[in-house]
C-alpha cells in the first residue's frame, strides 16, 4: 500500500544477506543491518556498556564509528542490539556511503532491474564544492500520475512516490535512477530511496566526523 502525502527525513536500513564482523569496543558482534545512522548487531556476549567505538572492514577499509546501543534483546549466547551512530571516525562516513551504495545497487540490479549495474555511487558536489550544512540545496523528483516532477527544496524530506537527493547529482544517473524506481515493486523504491538518502547524508555531513 502506497502512502499518500507523506514525507520522510529518516534514514533507512539495509538487511545484510552477508552479515559482516565487527567489534563493538571488546565484544565480537555480527552486522544484520546497517544503514547512515545505525546499525542492528547479533554478538554472544553481553556489552560492557552503551558507548563504544564499533569497528568493520568492508573492501579491505576500516570503518569506525562511535556509537549508542540503543536496545538489547536476548539472553547469555545470543543477543541482538540495536545502535545509533553518534560519530565517525576519519573518512568512515565516506566509507560507509561507498558500502551502502553498493550493497543496495547490488540489490537492485539482482532483484530489480539490471540497468541498476551502472548506477553510480552518489556524491553531493556543486562544481569543486561539497554541499554541506544549513547552505545545503536539494532536488526532489516526484513520481506523480505516470510522469516525473522536479523541484528544488530546502528540506531533505523524501516523497513517498519518488525521492530527494543533494543538488549537482548527475542529470543522467538521476534519470536512470527514475527509470529503475519506475520498474520497481515498494521494497525496491524504499531501497532507491536509500541510495538516494546517501546523497543527502554527504550534504549534511550525517554522521559527522570526529
Amino acid at each position: 500500500m502506497h502512502e499518500q502525502g507523506v514525507e520522510r527525513r529518516e534514514f533507512q536500513r539495509l538487511r545484510l544477506d552477508s552479515p559482516v564482523a565487527a567489534r563493538f569496543g571488546t565484544v565480537p558482534a555480527t552486522l544484520v543491518e546497517i544503514g547512515i545512522l545505525g546499525a542492528r548487531m547479533e554478538h554472544k556476549t553481553a556489552l560492557e556498556g552503551p558507548n563504544a567505538n564499533l569497528r568493520f572492514e568492508h573492501d579491505g577499509r576500516s570503518i569506525e564509528m562511535r556509537c549508542e546501543a540503543v536496545r538489547t534483546s536476548g539472553s547469555e549466547g545470543h543477543y541482538v542490539t540495536g545502535m545509533r551512530f553518534l560519530s565517525a571516525t576519519g573518512d568512515s562516513g565516506d566509507h560507509l556511503r561507498s558500502m551502502l551504495a553498493q550493497l543496495v545497487r547490488r540489490v537492485l540490479e539482482q532483484k530489480y532491474d539490471s540497468s541498476a549495474t551502472r548506477l553510480k555511487i552518489l556524491r553531493a558536489i556543486d562544481g569543486d564544492t561539497t554541499v554541506r550544512g544549513t547552505d545545503a540545496h536539494f532536488l526532489s523528483y516526484r513520481y506523480e500520475d505516470g510522469s516525473w516532477r522536479r523541484r528544488r527544496v530546502f528540506l531533505p524530506e523524501q516523497p513517498a512516490l519518488g525521492f530527494t537527493v543533494a543538488r549537482g547529482e548527475d542529470a543522467d544517473e538521476m534519470q536512470r535512477l527514475c527509470a529503475v524506481y519506475e520498474s520497481s515493486d515498494d521494497e525496491g523504491r524504499r531501497l532507491i530511496r536509500m541510495f538516494a538518502e546517501l546523497s543527502v547524508s554527504d550534504a549534511l555531513q550525517i554522521p559527522p566526523s570526529m
